[in-house]
Formats: structure tokens, sequence, C-alpha cells
């Protein structure tokens, strides 16, 4: 069902890419401002900003709980990973790779030299997936017996939808796909069998791990969310060293993979608070009283250096401070995947289908049996938004609960330490 929603509104996005004209800007808000309307384009934004954040959280959160597991046993006498060591190399991880790897990387202005990213990442992630299928295969084989909390009947309760979330996250390449669209030229026609190809290769590949991991470890909870984290915990460098040196091979390829992806994200949101900046400063400027011509060139200029490195520094900042505060990786997916299915994956394709390739003025207009698809995906999109990102807020707060209330504890439990020892 994700498969075929997701191939369905692509392919509208491609259709209105078709239909365009020449003088609207090929993306997301360009058409919404140009078809449905301000509110609808700063609509968008706001989603691309939220979008972004969540986005860089959890490649970052991959990326640093890709490498603790690794570390916490490397430098264990005994090669045993224990929690309290974990989530400390976790934070190490999250700030050095963030700080020394990710903000230099983001300050580039031109990031065409990191076109060996893509790659990079669809050759790590596939030894990635093959190596968590073969460690889980040989565990069942060895051991024949089902994880705790393993059930053959789906339970619609919250971690459904979490999960739906997240897989709805997985599989958008809306946002690129226009722009790959319209620089294919006299390839177009390759595209949507292309786009259905990479989804169900995707599917198998994730429908692979995400089975043999279930029947393996059984009902994990999201704290344990990224399972390349938790093959590399049952693995111990002393006794298992090619194990270990392969899942070493697996998560440090899939982290940096993840780290020379993150200017990509960087650079989409980047352009979202720079352009609100831009036109805040020329609004300014005519409250000033400079003319429109000299308006229109502060907001259409290229942002400074100081622009630059200081909305870049924000952003990575922002990233990393809100990873610390919610490390849960299926919450911050689950978030992403709740705004980006509503309105990137579902609601706009629809509208701008409507509305640019069907020619509908309103969507009361519209309300007829042969757009019933599109109408359908609208219904759908609000529905899903509802309920999954009511659950996602609700996680995160309670999230930042448990959260403020073990540090609460700790601290007493130093204060009564201290209290003892005096």
């Amino acid at each position: 069902g994700v498969i075929s929603v997701h191939s369905m509104t692509v392919n509208w996005l491609v259709m209105v890419a078709d239909y365009l004209p020449k003088d609207v800007a090929r993306n997301y808000e360009g058409i919404a401002q140009e078809y449905l309307g301000t509110f609808a384009a700063h609509m968008i934004s706001l989603v691309f900003i939220f979008g972004g954040l969540s986005l860089g959280m959890s490649r970052m959160l991959f990326t640093s709980r890709s490498l603790a597991p690794l570390l916490a046993s490397l430098f264990d006498d005994d090669g045993v990973v224990r929690p309290q060591e974990l989530r400390s190399w976790e934070l190490r991880m999250l700030w050095s790779c963030g700080l020394l790897v990710v903000l230099p990387l983001g300050m580039l202005r031109d990031i065409s030299k990191l076109r060996f990213a893509s790659g990079l990442a669809i050759c790590t992630l596939t030894f990635a997936a093959a190596f968590i299928v073969f460690c889980n295969s040989s565990a069942l084989v060895k051991q024949p017996k089902l994880g705790s909390g393993f059930e053959f009947i789906v339970n619609f309760d919250s971690s459904f939808f979490l999960s739906l979330a997240m897989t709805t996250s997985n599989f958008s390449c809306h946002i690129a796909a226009i722009p790959i669209y319209g620089s294919l030229g006299a390839q177009k026609s390759s595209m949507r069998k292309v786009v259905l190809a990479a989804m169900i290769t995707a599917a198998v590949v994730y429908q692979l791990v995400g089975l043999t991991s279930y029947a393996r470890f059984g009902y994990l909870d999201s704290d344990g969310s990224n399972i390349l984290e938790i093959v590399a915990e049952h693995i111990n460098h002393k006794r298992q060293p090619l194990q270990f040196a392969l899942v070493s091979v697996a998560s440090a390829g899939v982290a940096v993979s993840l780290v020379f992806g993150m200017p990509v994200v960087l650079w989409a949101l980047r352009s979202v608070l720079l352009s609100y900046y831009r036109a805040a400063s020329a609004v300014r400027a005519k409250w000033a009283g400079c003319s429109a011509r000299q308006a229109e060139a502060i907001q259409n200029a290229d942002p400074s250096f100081v622009e630059w490195t200081t909305v870049t520094m924000l952003i990575v900042f922002a990233i990393l401070i809100l990873a610390t505060a919610v490390p849960d990786i299926q919450v911050v997916m689950s978030f992403g995947g709740s705004l980006g299915g509503t309105f990137i994956a579902f609601m706009y394709p629809a509208l701008f289908h409507l509305k640019v390739v069907k020619g509908h003025e309103s969507l009361r207009g519209a309300l007829r049996r042969q757009n019933a698809a599109e109408l359908g995906v609208i219904a759908m999109s609000v529905v899903y938004g509802v309920v999954c990102l009511s659950i996602s807020l609700q996680k995160i707060v309670r999230t930042l609960g448990e959260s403020q209330s073990s540090e609460a504890v700790q601290s007493d439990s130093n204060s009564s330490t201290l209290m003892l020892w005096n």
C-alpha cells in the first residue's frame, strides 16, 4: 500500500512538471505560491523546516548510535557493551561528528564535490543490510527460537502508527522528483519505471532486515530502534573478531555515508531560512525608504559569508541540541514522517495534480468521481496526519518528561551520596 501510494504521487509530480509554465519555479514552494496561494507556500516552507530538523536529527542519531557500540566494546577490558558507557559514547560521537565533520561540510557553497556520497550510501547500506540478515539468520539457525514478544498478528497500537510514519519517511523521494525529472532530458520516459523499481527494491530490503530482526529479537523498545546497534551489542570483539570487524565496517560505512549526506539536508533547510531572512530584509528596506527595485534586489541577492555561516551554525547546533534532548530515533523519524507524509508525500502532490494537470480552480469544483484518487489521497493525508502526528508529539512529550525525571533522580542520588560522605 505504501509503495503504490508513493509511486502514484511521484507520478503526479512528474505530470505536473510537464504542465508547468516556464516561469514557475520547479519546487514545492514555487508551485504552491503560483497555484495554491501564499498561505500554502508558507505552510510547505514550515513543513520543510520541521521536517529538515527531524531528518538531520535522525541522521545524526543513527551516526552516533552506529559508532557507539563499537567504541564501547573496543575500550572495555572484557569487550562487553555496558549500558552506562553506551550513552556516554553516543553523546561524544553525536557532538564530535556534528562539530568536527558536519559543520565544516555544511559551510560548503558547492556540494557537487560530495556526489560520491550517494554511491557510498548505496554500497554501505547494501553491505549493512546483508550483514544484518546474515547475522540474524545464523543466530536463528543456531537457536531456532523466536524473540520475546514476537507476534504473527499486527497490533494497531501507538507503535504501529509510529512505524507507519517511519516507513512513509523512508520511501519519501518527492522533493527531489521534479528537479531530477527536469534534468533527465531525453530519458524522462524511464523515470516512472526507475522510481517503481527503486521502491520495490527498497521494500524487499526493508522486509528482509525487519523480519529477520523481529524473528531474532522480538519486540524492541524504541530506545533500540537502530537494528545495527542492537546487532553490534551482541558481538564481543575478543570472542568474535571476524564478526566485530565486519560490523565495524558496516557501522563505520553507514556513519560516513550519513554524515557526508548531511550537507544536502542542511542545504534545503538553510535555503528556506535564508529566503525568509531575505524577505524580512526587503521589508525593512521598504520601511527605511528604499525603492521597490532596491528592495527586490536585496531579496534576490546571494547570502553573504556572515549570513551563510550564521544560519549554518544555528541549524547544526539546533539539530545537535534537539538530538541530545530527544535521543529516540523512532520518535524523531515518525515526527518527520508524519509531517512529510501529510503534506509532501500525499496532500500537496494531489492538490498540484488537480490544479495544474486537471485545471480545477477550487477543491469544491474537483468533487467528481474521476478525481476519486486525488480526493482519496487528500482525505487519507488528513487522517494520517492527525493520528500519526498526535501520537508522535505525545511520545516526544513523554520522552522529555522521562529524561527530566531521570536527571532529577540522578541529581537526588548524587546529593544523598555527598551527604552520606560528609
